[in-house]
């Protein structure tokens, strides 16, 4: 009766571990980001550096949720670190597509393990974005 048990548990935790790493999705890195750029003071047009995940995508994803000014925008566009000539075309985010997520596919292979940033640029006067960038 011991053994029945004991096999039973066994067999129910194996069930369970495999649907926990069965039902799980890689997802290349996504990090927050908040630009300013145009207009006159200090600007701050660069995201965070984060690594493209190695799994083939040859896009980059923006998304711009809060914007210090209605009716305005950034393009912005993804370069890699290490080789500049290595982007996207640009993405406008402004505050009427707030939310909306945009791909844009690079020039060249974007190898994934390598670091990769977000560069902005002001569509109209100086303006503060925040949101998520995903090499």
């Amino acid at each position: 009766m011991k053994k029945q048990t004991v096999k039973r548990t066994m067999c129910a935790l194996l069930a369970a571990v495999s649907l926990a790493t069965t039902g799980t999705t890689a997802f290349a890195g996504t990090i927050p980001f908040n630009v300013t750029v145009g207009g006159s003071g200090t600007q701050d047009p660069l995201s965070k550096r984060e690594i493209k995940t190695a799994d083939g995508d040859n896009y980059a994803y923006f998304t711009g949720h809060t914007f210090s000014k209605p009716n305005v925008g950034i393009y912005v566009k993804s370069c890699q670190r290490e080789n500049s000539n290595i982007y996207t075309s640009e993405a406008y985010l402004s505050s009427s597509n707030a939310g909306v997520t945009q791909k844009r596919l690079y020039n060249k292979t974007a190898e994934g393990g390598l670091y990769y940033y977000m560069k902005a640029r002001a569509a109209t006067d100086r303006i503060t974005v925040s949101g998520n960038y995903c090499p």
